[in-house]
C-alpha cells in the first residue's frame, strides 16, 4: 500500500520543478499584479507546496544556503577563481591594453575589464581592472601555452595602480632567456 501512495504523492523535486515552470511561464502575469492580489497568490502557492513538501515555501525558495539568488554569486568570495586571461604577447606595447578575460570585480565585462603592459623583453604587467580591497586576488597559477619554455609571476611592486594588486609575469623560452611573442594563461584566485 505504501508503494501506491509513494507513487501519488509527487517528489519535493517534481514540485520545485513545477514551481519553476509556474514561475517561468507565469512570471510576467505575476509582475503585473498589485500587492494584495501578489500575497494571495504566494499564500496559494506556499500552501499547495506545503502540502507537498513541508517545510519548502515561495518566500524561503528565494534564498540559497541563506543567501538572496543576488548574493549568491560567490567568485569573489576568498579561495574562488576571480580572474582569468589568456594572452598573446605579440605586439604588447608599453601602455596598458585591453585584452579579452574574465574579471570577477567586473562581471559581464569581457572586453576592458583585464589588461596587459609589456615592461621588458619577455616581461609583461598583468592587471585585472578593480582587483583590490579584502577580497582581491593575490595569488595566481601561469603556464606557457604552445612551444617551449617557462612562464613566472610574482605580485608587481609597487603596483602601477594605486591600491590595486598586479602581476608581473616573465615569459622564458627553452634556454631560460626573457622573450616576447610567446602565448601564456593566468588564472588568478
Amino acid at each position: 500500500m505504501r508503494t501506491i501512495v509513494r507513487k501519488l504523492v509527487p517528489s519535493p523535486a517534481l514540485v520545485i520543478a513545477c514551481l519553476a515552470l509556474f514561475v517561468a511561464m507565469g512570471g510576467v502575469g505575476y509582475a503585473a499584479l498589485k500587492g494584495k492580489d501578489k500575497q494571495k497568490v504566494r499564500s496559494i502557492a506556499d500552501q499547495e507546496i506545503g502540502k507537498q513538501a513541508p517545510g519548502l515555501s515561495v518566500g524561503n525558495s528565494a534564498k540559497l544556503g541563506g543567501l538572496s539568488t543576488a548574493d549568491f554569486q560567490r567568485s569573489c568570495s576568498g579561495g574562488a577563481i576571480k580572474a582569468t586571461v589568456v594572452v598573446n604577447t605579440t605586439g604588447a606595447g608599453n601602455t596598458f591594453a585591453n585584452v579579452p578575460g574574465f574579471n570577477c570585480f567586473q562581471p559581464g565585462n569581457l572586453t576592458s575589464s583585464v589588461q596587459i603592459m609589456r615592461q621588458a623583453q619577455g616581461q609583461y604587467i598583468v592587471r585585472f581592472v578593480g582587483n583590490s580591497g579584502p577580497n582581491a586576488s593575490g595569488s595566481a597559477v601561469v603556464s606557457s601555452v604552445g612551444g617551449d619554455g617557462l612562464v613566472t609571476y610574482d605580485l608587481t611592486n609597487p603596483s602601477p595602480i594605486p591600491g590595486e594588486i598586479t602581476f608581473t609575469v616573465i615569459v622564458r623560452n627553452g634556454a631560460g632567456n626573457p622573450t616576447d611573442n610567446r602565448t601564456f594563461s593566468l588564472l588568478a584566485f
